[in-house]
């Protein structure tokens, strides 16, 4: 199962997309071919390095080339399902590696 979780980010575009959440997510008849027909976008991830004297560097790129369906808007009641405060839009994705499949739900923060 791809390694992802909250407080890492989701390149996508060249873009940095704080993530929010990951969970397994499954669709009854998915299959790598299905969901490589829906994913037209190409991501990856990051996560911050340890601290070191309380200090964090960079994020580092910890996956890469995963598939990726575009980007959608999150409504309030999933937001309001899984607790989760957003600041910014909130967007809403699944990635595979041919593995597995992760929902994410992404923080769009606007410059």
């Amino acid at each position: 199962m791809l390694d992802i979780q909250s407080g890492d980010f989701l390149t996508v575009n060249s873009k940095d997309y704080p993530i929010s959440y990951a969970g397994k997510w499954s669709m009854p008849g998915a299959s790598s071919f299905g969901f490589s027909m829906m994913a037209t976008l190409t991501a990856s991830t990051k996560r911050n390095p340890a601290k070191v004297n309380g200090v964090s560097g960079a994020p580092v790129t910890k996956l890469s080339n995963l598939l990726c369906m575009p980007l959608d808007p999150v409504n309030q009641e999933i937001l309001q399902k899984l607790h989760l405060e957003i600041t910014y839009e909130a967007l809403q994705t699944v990635v595979s590696d041919g593995t597995g499949f992760i929902q994410l739900i992404l923080e769009d923060v606007k410059p």
